[in-house]
């Protein structure tokens, strides 16, 4: 996920700090909504169409491993030089002569008993699916917050950029007044100077802010794959939790992390189960045909057909047993801790995500009272200011202080929408929130449970466009 470039504005004007920008919502047929937005970005994103390939991918896994436990068919054929000394069931005239045999066949195995493998492979595979899936819904979700952070970025800039236009306005007013009173007689040349120095650096802000503008439309074309559409503006309709527990639990019970850890567990206990199946009896139905000619020593042609039961039973030593078992004891061991590490890091997530709207919040409330209160310091500065009775200089400061609490008070409304979304983010719900629960989160990770109630059953893992 990247994160919020910064825009300079040099002069004696202000460092804005990066985030993103609020206005209400306007009609989805004359702007580009957000929604759309974040559409657009999972239609074309690579990351996305990733995590579906390697979703299907693993589905054909699945079924390798249903085969697997089916019947197999082998065919087999051999030509081979042989002598053959059996003179009780030879003839003199063909015992312990060397002849050419030729034989062919077909034999059909299936498997009875074979210490759950084949099954514990079957339920590896499936489990390994709904990891992919998980893997899926966690990259829709990082996606979607990549596109509404771009969405943002690219409003709050336009929304500098407009400021900084109807701030070059203002200081062209007061250039034009301040001409007047010099050619009055009531203000010195070096006051002329001064307002046009104030005039060309609101002129310079605004042409780094264009700057920067261009800077984040570019970033929206990288992670939504087309050009930003005019007008662009949001409405956050989020709600936030009630408390920082509430948060805390919301995303500890949703996370997608935490989901893939304690499903790696459940492919670990599987895979345990099919190394130790290597040392346990087999037990296989077979049928073989076959024909040959010459063969076992005498001439001629013969056919056979056997069936019957096969026993294999391959012996380990125990120290072969107990590596193995010590090594997937030691590795599900490690997932388990692994899954403490991810509550941990997922409370501290949320955690910090409340803290940032919080004081974000905060932060807006007070940006808002500062603006109305200097607002009216302007007002009245501007009516002094033309009746002679404030110094050009005061004004001037006034205009500036103006403008740079209205670009804070921007960035302030623009990071408290982006951490609106951030908190839906770190409860993974943003997709969700965008109507993608059933068009781009279709598939739900329960292969594993599907798979055990229908082991031979066919199953549809195709994810259908969006909406």
């Amino acid at each position: 996920m990247y994160v919020f470039s910064r825009l300079r504005i040099s002069g004696p004007l202000l460092l804005v700090c990066a985030t993103a920008a609020s206005l209400s919502l306007t009609s989805p047929a004359q702007s580009e909504s957000l929604q759309n937005a974040v559409f657009q970005a999972l239609l074309n994103s690579n990351a996305r169409s990733a995590s579906i390939a390697a979703i299907e991918a693993q589905e054909k896994q699945v079924a390798i491993a249903q085969f697997e436990r089916g019947p197999r068919l082998d065919f087999f054929a051999e030509i081979v030089r042989e002598k053959v000394n059996d003179p009780s069931n030879v003839s003199i005239v063909e015992n312990d002569r060397s002849r050419t045999a030729r034989q062919g066949g077909a034999t059909v195995t299936f498997p009875l008993i074979d210490g759950m493998r084949s099954l514990n492979a079957l339920y590896r595979e499936a489990t390994l699916l709904d990891g992919e899936i998980i893997r899926l819904s966690d990259a829709t979700e990082t996606l979607v917050l990549n596109a509404v952070q771009a969405y943002i970025d690219v409003v709050r800039h336009q929304n500098i950029v407009a400021l900084s236009q109807q701030n070059i306005a203002a200081h062209q007013r007061i250039v034009e007044q301040v001409q007047q009173q010099v050619d009055a007689g009531i203000l010195s040349e070096p006051d002329r100077f001064r307002a046009r120095d104030k005039l060309l650096a609101a002129q310079l802000a605004k042409a780094e802010a264009a700057g920067a503008l261009s800077d984040a439309q570019a970033q929206y074309r990288l992670v939504i794959g087309k050009e930003p559409s005019a007008p662009m503006s949001i409405h956050t309709s989020t709600k936030a939790p009630a408390s920082l527990a509430a948060l805390q639990a919301n995303a500890l019970a949703n996370s997608l992390q935490l989901q893939l850890a304690r499903n790696d567990i459940k492919v670990l206990e599987y895979q345990g189960a099919v190394d130790e199946a290597a040392w346990k009896p087999r037990v296989d139905l077979f049928a073989t045909a076959d024909a040959g000619r010459d063969r076992g020593g005498t001439s001629g042609d013969d056919d056979r057909f056997a069936a019957g039961v096969r026993f294999n039973w391959t012996w380990q030593s125990e120290g072969h047993k107990s590596a193995t078992i010590a090594r997937n004891r030691d590795l599900q061991m490690r997932a388990h801790y692994q899954v403490k590490q991810l509550e941990t890091e997922v409370s501290d997530f949320a955690r910090r995500t409340w803290n940032a709207y919080r004081a974000v919040s905060e932060r807006k409330a007070l940006l808002d009272r500062t603006v109305s209160t200097t607002v009216r310091i302007v007002e009245e500065f501007r009516r002094e200011f033309e009746a002679a009775k404030r110094p050009l200089l005061q004004v001037l400061d006034a205009e500036r202080a103006l403008f740079n609490q209205k670009v804070q008070r921007i960035n302030a409304e623009a990071n408290l929408t982006f951490q609106r979304y951030r908190l839906l983010a770190a409860q993974n719900t943003l997709s969700d929130h965008f109507g993608l629960a059933r068009s781009g989160r279709v598939l739900n990770a329960d292969f594993e449970s599907r798979v055990k109630q229908a082991p031979r059953g066919q199953f549809n893992v195709s994810v259908p466009p969006l909406e």
